[in-house]
């Protein structure tokens, strides 16, 4: 009998794995080089450090961007590694006469079920993962401030 179930252990091992999905990726948010404030909250501050609150700023757009990084051996290398949300705020803000992004969101879909619809290849090591991920917010600016678009000749 001792023998029956040292050989039903890998696969008990095995079984746990595909039940896990352990296939995936894993990414770090950043808006390093972005020339205009990001804020998670409704508030924001100015230049001189005062806080402007969501009653002062008026709602000038919608800030969107997206990327689905992949991964394989359990997340562990994830290709790109880091999103870089800088370009796509510094272009946004500007096309839409803002000052800062508020209520920034960072949320994940489910886009990439197609690579999960096989739970046992889950737990191979090579078997490749990905996290679609969805960063939004509000462009905004003070009530006062005004903005001129450049308009093409």
């Amino acid at each position: 009998m001792r023998a029956v179930g040292r050989a039903l252990a890998p696969l008990a091992l095995l079984g746990a794995l595909a039940a896990g999905g352990c296939a995936g990726a894993r990414v770090t948010v950043s808006a390093d080089r972005a020339r205009y404030p990001v804020s998670l909250s409704a508030e924001v501050r100015d230049k001189s450090g005062r806080l402007v609150d969501q009653h002062s700023l008026t709602r000038v757009g919608t800030f969107n961007a997206h990327r689905a990084p992949g991964g394989i051996v359990y997340s562990a290398l994830t290709i790109p590694s880091t999103y870089d949300i800088s370009d796509a705020v510094n272009q946004q803000v500007a096309s839409s006469c803002g000052e800062a992004v508020i209520n920034l969101s960072i949320s994940i879909s489910d886009a990439c079920t197609v690579l999960n619809m096989f739970p046992f290849l889950n737990a191979v090591p090579i078997w490749p993962g990905c996290v679609p991920l969805s960063v939004s917010g509000e462009i905004v600016r003070r009530g006062e401030a005004s903005c001129s678009v450049p308009t093409a000749p």
